[in-house]
């Protein structure tokens, strides 16, 4: 008996000690940031050291660029990265649209007052610290990567909505941004269309050439989470998408974003 505490307290040393040096990785690496990469003209990607994948896109000249999620750097670097390569500052940066309020999406946030932050409304405890994540792993890293609140300014209520986010001018139209809920890897999932290209946060991951759904780590509600995806064929059935960007595995190939996506819901049942 002795000797089983003397293992299981080695044990736990150990289990420590690895989980200590992979929040001090974590820590150190969150502002380390790729280069950015063009998914279509004006609308760029970056992916931090972590494999968080953020992006950005310039609706018109001036102060019209829309960011989609923020990352994990509270200081920003990723954020900055998407603007250098679009020629803007982070006062150009009209509007935020936050996939779900994780903190690995949303750390950037405080650093953009003039912007409108949209996100769904049954997210909003979340990213203000009042309630924690349903996924324990993401409770846990959350907590570990000392995540902090962050407010919202423009919470999306419920359901499907569509946001101007450049007015037409000339011969060139508004450009939108149309917003689709999908519950289930938290209340307040969405994801976002503009330009063809469906931002979906981490409702699905791409892996190996493929559209999946998330780990189940971080799949607390599998059930949900596959229906909000089978949902989005209908949800879409009228739209043009060219680029499926997920958080976790950047973006599909151009032109081939429908196609994984419809392999997917065919594989979820849909």
């Amino acid at each position: 008996m002795r000797a089983l505490r003397s293992f299981l307290v080695v044990v736990l040393i150990v289990v420590a000690i690895v989980a200590g040096a992979g929040i001090a990785w974590m820590r150190a690496n969150r502002g380390k940031t790729g280069v950015a990469a063009e998914v279509k003209p004006s609308f760029v990607a970056v992916t931090n050291a972590m494999g968080v994948t953020v992006l950005a896109a310039r609706a018109a000249p001036g102060p019209h660029v829309v960011l989609f999620d923020t990352g994990l750097d509270p200081q920003g670097h990723p954020v900055d990265a998407l603007l250098r390569a679009l020629g803007a500052t982070r006062d150009d940066v009209s509007d935020v649209f936050l996939t779900h309020a994780h903190f690995d999406h949303v750390a950037g946030v405080p650093l953009l007052p003039k912007a409108k932050v949209h996100l769904g409304a049954a997210d909003v405890p979340l990213a203000e610290g009042k309630i924690a994540p349903d996924a324990l792993l993401a409770r846990f890293l959350g907590f570990a990567m000392s995540a902090q609140p962050v407010s919202v300014n423009a919470p999306i209520p419920s359901g499907a909505a569509t946001f101007t986010v450049s007015p037409a001018a000339g011969n060139a139209a508004a450009k939108i941004v149309k917003a689709i809920p999908a519950p289930g890897h938290t209340p307040g999932s969405y994801v976002f269309l503009y330009d063809g290209v469906l931002v979906v946060g981490d409702i699905m991951v791409f892996k190996q050439g493929r559209l999946e759904s998330p780990p189940g780590v971080f799949n607390p509600h599998p059930d949900e989470n596959a229906s909000s995806i089978r949902a989005l064929k209908s949800a879409l059935a009228n739209e043009t998408i060219d680029v499926v960007c997920t958080a976790h595995g950047g973006c599909t190939p151009s032109g081939l974003g429908p196609n994984l996506l419809n392999d997917l819901i065919g594989r979820l049942g849909g």
